[in-house]
Order: C-alpha cells, then sequence, then structure tokens
C-alpha cells in the first residue's frame, strides 16, 4: 500500500511561471527531457525556483541529464527556501525514502508542514500519512484524517483514493463509493484510476438502486474546493480559473440531500420521513421559490417519519381521507422534489395504482405502489384520485439485491408509509389538520396535481 501511494512529488506551482520554464515544462510532459534542460538550465543559474525545482527533478530521474541526487538535493533546497512548496515536498520525500540524502523522518516532515501550511494538497497528503504513523512528529490521527480530506478537497487523487480506503475500513461504503468515483473521474493517472474503479466495484454490489443514483449524482457534480488541479506526467499544477468563475469559499453552502413533504397546517407544520431529516446540522424547506429554516418536532423512528415546522411559509395544506379507504387497485399519484440537480428543481408528479397493502415481510405499516419514485421522493405524498393525502413516500425495492436472488430484476414496487401513522403522530403532538369529507368528487389527473403542488415542498439537508 505504502509503495503504491509513494507517487514522484511534482510541479504544482501557485503562481505565474516563467517563459522558460513553461517552454522546459511543455518539453517535459512530450517527453523530451533534454530540450527541457536545456529550456530551463540558464535559469537555474538566475535563481528562478520553477526551473530550479524542474530540473532538479531532471538530475534526481537522470531525465535529459546523468543522474546526480546530490544536484537534485542541491536545487530542491534552494527552490524550496524561496518557498515553492512543489521543492518543500520533493525535499520531505527525499529525506523520507533516503533519496540523495541520509533518510530523516524529522527533516520529511518540517518540509511537509512547510508546504502543507500553504495548502499544497501534496504536502498535506504526505505529512498526513506521517501523522497517522507518528513518524519524525507526535502522533495525530485526527489531524492527519482532516489533512487527507483537504487535499482531497483540493483535487489530489491519490489523497481521494486513501480516504476512499479509510471509509471503505471504517464501514461507510457510500462516502467511500463517492470518493472513488471522483479519484475515477479527475486522475489522468491510468493506475490510480484503475485503483478508484476498483473500489467502485467491490461496493457498489450493496447498494440500492437509490443509492447508486444518489452517489453517482454526487460524485460527478463534485468540484475541488480550492483551484482544479490538472494531472500530467509533471504531476499536478492549479489550472487557471474558467471566465467568471466565483471562489468556492465564498460560495453559499450546498445542500448534502433533499426529500420532499407535505404541508399539514397553516401554522407551518410539515410531514416528511424521518431519514430525511436525520442526522441534518441544518434544515431548509423550499416551496415557490421561498426558503426558510425549519426545526423538527416529532418523530417516529419506526414509523420513518417526521414533523418540522415552518412558520414563515404560508399556503395550501394538505388534507387526509375521513377513513381507510384504500383498495388494491386504486389509481394513485406520487409529488415530490426527486433528483435534484439532475431534473427539473420544480415538483414533479408520477401516476400508478396501489398493488397492495402491506409491506415486505406483511410490514402493515407500508402501502406497495406501482408509481414510480427516485430519490429526493422521500416523504413526499401519496394521493388519490380525489387529491387527499393515503400515504408518505417513504422507498423502493431494492432492484439490485432482489436481481441477485431471484436472476431479474424487480418493476415499479415502491412503498408508501400509511396515512394512519401520520395522523398518529401529529395527534401525539396536538397538531391539528385538515379531514377531507368522504362525498368529495373526483378530479382529473392534472386538477390533482396542481393541487398536491400547493402543499408539497422541498426539504433540503445540510451537515
Amino acid at each position: 500500500m505504502r509503495t503504491f501511494f509513494a507517487l514522484l512529488l511534482l510541479l504544482a506551482i501557485p503562481r505565474p511561471a516563467s517563459a522558460d520554464f513553461m517552454a522546459a515544462e511543455a518539453a517535459e510532459r512530450r517527453g523530451e527531457h533534454a530540450e527541457a534542460y536545456e529550456a530551463c538550465k540558464g535559469d537555474v543559474d538566475a535563481g528562478d525556483p520553477e526551473c530550479q525545482a524542474l530540473v532538479g527533478y531532471l538530475f534526481q530521474q537522470g531525465l535529459g541529464v546523468p543522474a546526480n541526487a546530490t544536484e537534485a538535493i542541491r536545487l530542491f533546497r534552494l527552490a524550496a527556501k524561496r518557498g515553492l512548496a512543489v521543492a518543500q515536498c520533493n525535499l520531505g520525500f527525499a529525506y523520507e525514502q533516503g533519496l540523495g540524502v541520509t533518510r530523516d523522518d524529522v527533516a520529511a516532515a518540517r518540509w511537509y508542514q512547510l508546504a502543507a501550511a500553504q495548502g499544497d494538497p501534496i504536502g498535506e497528503y504526505h505529512l498526513a500519512i506521517l501523522l497517522a504513523a507518528g513518524r519524525g512528529i507526535a502522533q495525530d490521527k485526527e489531524k492527519a484524517v482532516e489533512l487527507l480530506r483537504h487535499a482531497a478537497d483540493r483535487g489530489y487523487a491519490v489523497a481521494q483514493i486513501l480516504l476512499a480506503l479509510g471509509l471503505e475500513a471504517a464501514r461507510k461504503p457510500l462516502p467511500a463509493y463517492i470518493w472513488y468515483r471522483i479519484a475515477a473521474r479527475t486522475t489522468s493517472d491510468p493506475k490510480l484510476r484503475d485503483r478508484a474503479i476498483q473500489g467502485q466495484n467491490r461496493l457498489i454490489i450493496a447498494f440500492s438502486s437509490q443509492q447508486i443514483i444518489l452517489a453517482r449524482s454526487t460524485a460527478d457534480d463534485w468540484k475541488p474546493s480550492g483551484p482544479r488541479l490538472e494531472f500530467g506526467p509533471l504531476g499536478a499544477r492549479p489550472a487557471p480559473p474558467p471566465a467568471g468563475a466565483t471562489n468556492s469559499s465564498s460560495a453559499s453552502p450546498k445542500p448534502v440531500s433533499t426529500g420532499s413533504g407535505f404541508f399539514v397546517s397553516h401554522a407551518g407544520d410539515l410531514i416528511t420521513d424521518n431519514h430525511v431529516i436525520e442526522g441534518c446540522r441544518e434544515l431548509r424547506v423550499v416551496r415557490d421559490g421561498k426558503s426558510n429554516a425549519a426545526r423538527v418536532i416529532g418523530t417516529d423512528a419506526g414509523a420513518d417519519l417526521a414533523i418540522l415546522r415552518v412558520p414563515d411559509i404560508a399556503g395550501d395544506i394538505a388534507s387526509f381521507p375521513a377513513s381507510g379507504l384504500e383498495k388494491p387497485g386504486e389509481a394513485v399519484i406520487v409529488a415530490g422534489y426527486p433528483l435534484q440537480g439532475l431534473l427539473t428543481s420544480k415538483a414533479s408528479v408520477t401516476t400508478g395504482i396501489i398493488s397492495a397493502l402491506a409491506g415486505p415481510n406483511e410490514d402493515n405499516k407500508l402501502i406497495q405502489i406501482t408509481a414510480p419514485v427516485q430519490p429526493g421522493n422521500s416523504g413526499g405524498p401519496l394521493v388519490d384520485t380525489r387529491g387527499t393525502v393515503i400515504g408518505i413516500i417513504v422507498s423502493k425495492l431494492n432492484g439490485l439485491r432482489v436481481a441477485r436472488a431471484i436472476g431479474s430484476i424487480p418493476e415499479n414496487i415502491n412503498f408508501a408509509v400509511k396515512v394512519g401513522l401520520a395522523q398518529a403522530l401529529l395527534d401525539k403532538n396536538n397538531i391539528k389538520y385538515d379531514t377531507a369529507p368522504s362525498n368529495i368528487e373526483q378530479l382529473a389527473t392534472p386538477e390533482i396535481a396542481e393541487k398536491v403542488f400547493r402543499f408539497t415542498a422541498m426539504v433540503q439537508c445540510y451537515k
């Protein structure tokens, strides 16, 4: 494992480079090492730290010039003293591996610290390795994880894969999968990509289809928190930001997940799923373009239900049927905010029928339906042809697991919590709600959708 991650520490330069260095770097990328040396050797004596680092690398590896570890260390040291992070990393690596100098973990840690202090992801990664093992520096596993995460956030694929391995070992497969996928997507190194793809393949077989969609969407939307790094034969260097790009550190935070919910009182009480809000540091509810903070009023983990209160958003509210009249074959509509970031940001509907009045293993808390649901629908209303809420969308069948068990993929098997459990939770918390009269007329599907959209909202989770 250690050998796998012991990659060359090369040019990650945080400021504009000289014309000679740029020509040398371009030649090095083409594999024309002697030309790279000729382009930069004059600037080495003139004290240019970028050229000193590049030529030091050529001497260290014996590329275009005779191998000379002593000269490589001299040039790395000159550039490092000028504050060039990549040279500091190269010196740290030389001391850690004993390349041209006596092996010295204390010296390695000191040089890595200088690079990490500048936010250099390669320095952060290597310092994290030493901190985790207590080599050359006092052991601090918490700080090591923090540095590793920051290096991964900055776009360093090696750190992303090591972070994923740690999460996998800690039995946190979903975030591990996300980091593997990010690394596979961003790196140009075939060995790193293969390692990341292997990690994805190990983990994906245990996920539900909802988890797969969510993880892939999260990974594919990911962007580095610092300057985006380009990877090539010279290692990593910040790429110029796109025209009009803004600093991500000053951008508004984004929710880590979204779900759906529906209002049941004019005081701003909203029903959603407990798993939508569980573990969230902050909750916000969005309706009609308005976003407001929400607080949890009550939960029923067994029924997977929660009540949020959003007093600053007024509007229509849902109504419940006078009695449980659901029957197999009855037409139903699902409303909610599925696959945010992939589909429309507005609410959408799907249609189907009630398949059964119980869930897996005869779970009488659930209704089985054929109306398609996706990640983001959780917590949204299931309504009948009168537009009254008869259930709360909670899950879909894990198609991949069933397929492995029976050899075929099941279709349109989804579940909602029966509305009586939501009413019981509201009663427990002394929240009044509307009950629709039994003689209410049936509506056409577009009319139902229009009615349901008026009381359905998006729930955003921030961690």
